[in-house]
């Protein structure tokens, strides 16, 4: 089965017909009490501070080749910090927001079940 990356949290069939404050709460939620469960969670959180230290070190990278002054070595580190960021927040959540589906599905059943009663 292939897996889905999803452009927003609207896109994700469970949350689609949430209002935003729901699908907060339902991502909070299922984040702090399925999360730490996952392999894919802890090796995406690990992975932080990989990514962006590979992004500020290509910003360096790249100054040090065109040889700019080092002004432009400090705002090139950190525009490849956010850029390695960037990429990391794709990666991080394009795949844990397809594991954790079938907990949305159950979070928010267990929710309506709680409100009818």
């Amino acid at each position: 089965m292939a897996m889905k990356i999803y452009c927003g949290f609207k896109d994700v069939p469970e949350l689609a017909g949430l209002s935003q404050t729901e699908r907060r709460k339902v991502l909070r939620a299922c984040l702090f009490e399925f999360a730490p469960g996952l392999w894919q969670w802890w090796v995406a959180s690990l992975s932080i501070p990989v990514f962006g230290s590979l992004g500020g070190l290509a910003g360096i990278i790249i100054e040090d080749i065109f040889g700019l002054s080092d002004a432009v070595y400090y705002v090139s580190g950190l525009i490849g910090l956010m850029i390695g960021s960037l990429i990391y927040c794709l990666i991080y959540y394009g795949v844990l927001v397809d594991k954790f589906r079938q907990y949305f599905r159950d979070y928010i059943a267990k929710r309506k079940e709680h409100i009818i009663q």
